[in-house]
Order: C-alpha cells, then structure tokens, then sequence
C-alpha cells in the first residue's frame, strides 16, 4: 500500500523520511522522525503508529535499533500485518515486513538507507529506489534525493492503485524543518516535488526561514 525511505545525510547528521501510497493522508501515519535521535516508518495492511511512538521513545534512551524491533515484534500480536522500520542517529537500521502483508512487500535496509515497500506493482520497485536515491545523492541534497527515489518507485509503478498522497520529512538536530505533505492528489509525487520546489523558490519565505533561531544561532530574529 506504501513505498518509502528513510535516510541519512552522515556529515550533516540529518535524518530525512520520504513516502507515498494509494490512499490518502500518508502524512499523518507513515514518516516519524525526531532530529538527533532517528526515523521510523510505520506502514502495511494495519499500521501501527504506536510502534513508532514506542521505538523512537526507546531510541530517545539509547536503545539499539536491532532490539527495539525484536521487542516491538514479540510484543505485538498484529506484528505480521506491520512494515516497520527504524534508524538512529547514527544511520543504523532494523525492521520487519510481516507476512501478512500484501504482495509484493520488501524492504532494504544497510547503514543510513531503508527503502521499504508492500503493495507494490514489481519487485522493481525497492531496487530502483536505491539506485535512484544513491545517484541523487551525488548531485543533490538530501531532500531532493529523497524525492528522486519516490519518483523512481512511480517510474516502475510504485503502488499498485496509483499514488494519491506523499509526504517528506527532513530535518539535522537543531536545524529548521522540512515538512511537507500531499494529503489527496491525482499525482502526489508530482505535487510533493512542485511543492518543495516552489518553497525553495519563494524568496520571501526563505528570507523568513534566515531569520528564525537554532542550535547554531538560537538569537535570530
């Protein structure tokens, strides 16, 4: 039903999220991510938002991510019609696809990178999504890698039933945010990237964002 991506920009130490789906409103759902701590995404056949409110908790207190997902498993009695997954601050990752989700469902996991998906059109899918967010990565920032892979899951056909919502999550420990969502469109991909694009664009908005505190410079005004 889902297809998403979390990652991390190891110099900048920014954990971004990325994600989209048939159905609407992914935002609210899919894409956790708390700076300086780690990522999650919850998706599959009856997501559990309590997973990831739980595991990024646990990372919050110096739980590995290969523990919190055998105890978020062997506590869940509807963990195998969860995709789950997690990354800490560090790039570390750990999840799960259970089997009862809907086919074609699978998930990369290495350090840094998780490309997981369930629904999906082929088993093309997760792999062009890795090529494409290891390319971009090479040219662009963070964000806009994370769009590309998105693309690339529609270019092999991405969720079965089409894409109606997207959703992107980036954001280094004290830094601003970039959080953006697609809650119901024809072409939510399309839509996500028009929207981080003209933000970038709008110059009145990001002499706003010049303006704003943080970590590095918390007397901005």
């Amino acid at each position: 039903m889902t297809y998403s991506l979390i990652a991390l920009d190891a110099d900048s130490q920014t954990l971004g999220v990325a994600c989209a789906t048939g159905g609407p409103a992914l935002g609210g759902f899919v894409p956790h991510l708390l700076p300086g701590v780690g990522a999650a995404i919850t998706q599959g056949y009856s997501t559990s938002l309590m997973a990831a409110e739980q595991g990024l908790a646990w990372l919050a207190n110096d739980r590995d991510v290969d523990s919190i997902v055998s105890d978020l498993r062997r506590q869940d009695h509807g963990e195998a019609w969860r995709q789950v997954a997690f990354m800490d601050g560090l790039g570390q990752a750990a999840g799960w696809t259970g089997e009862q989700n809907v086919a074609i469902a699978d998930m990369h996991l290495e350090s840094g990178l998780v490309v997981a998906g369930n629904m999906l059109a082929s088993d093309e899918v997760i792999p062009a999504m890795v090529a494409a967010y290891r390319h971009a990565c090479d040219e662009k920032g963070l964000a806009e890698a994370l769009i590309a892979a998105l693309q690339a899951a529609q270019r092999h056909g991405g969720d079965r039933r089409g894409t109606r919502s997207a959703a992107l999550k980036v954001r280094a420990p004290g830094g601003l945010p970039v959080d953006l969502r697609i809650d119901l469109a024809q072409d939510a991909i399309v839509e996500l990237h028009a929207l981080y694009q003209h933000i970038q664009g709008d110059a009145d908005f990001q002499a706003f964002l010049t303006r704003l505190p943080t970590a590095s410079d918390p007397h901005r005004h």
